[in-house]
């Protein structure tokens, strides 16, 4: 009885032991998408290059082509020319796939401001894929759309 005692015992340590560090990846990788996401909304593009992986790539809200690598001077002449983006998070949810590999979804609200001056107020759905690299969370690619909520109906 003493050795199932200790099985047991055991198996609840394994348990826990493997519970932890997800939750831990878990809540610095929901840090880094809330960090990277106000760093756009600040238009800190040195502090947002910080975030993205060394070969990132992803799509943008303009429906667009993809986009490979990170281009912080294209960035700030974008705001120079009256780009804006003010969004924060929320439904942040993630999946740890592998120890150093991360993927997350997450509704976004707020405005963005085209080259211009018109503003698009509203939410936006959001996915990225991050990396473990160099200790930091890094996006490897993203993907921005429109929420829409015609799919929904009438929910109260």
């Amino acid at each position: 009885m003493t050795r199932l005692k200790t099985m047991i015992l055991l198996a609840i340590c394994c348990a826990t032991l493997s519970i932890q560090p997800v939750a831990a990846q878990q809540d610095a990788v929901r840090t880094a998408m809330v960090e990277s996401l106000a760093a756009w909304s600040a238009a800190d593009f040195q502090k947002l290059g910080s975030f993205y992986a060394t070969q990132t790539r992803g799509f943008m809200l303009d429906g667009g082509m993809l986009i490979t690598g990170y281009n912080a001077a294209a960035l700030e002449m974008a705001v120079a020319a009256g780009f804006a983006f003010n969004v924060e998070p929320h439904d942040i949810d993630i999946m740890m796939v592998t120890n150093d590999v991360a993927v997350s979804v997450a509704i976004v609200e707020g405005t963005i401001t085209l080259p211009g001056g018109a503003v698009e107020e509203g939410s936006w759905r959001y996915s990225e894929t991050r990396v473990l690299e160099g200790g930091a969370w890094k996006v490897a690619q993203y993907h921005f759309s429109p929420l829409s909520m015609a799919n929904f109906g009438d929910i109260p």
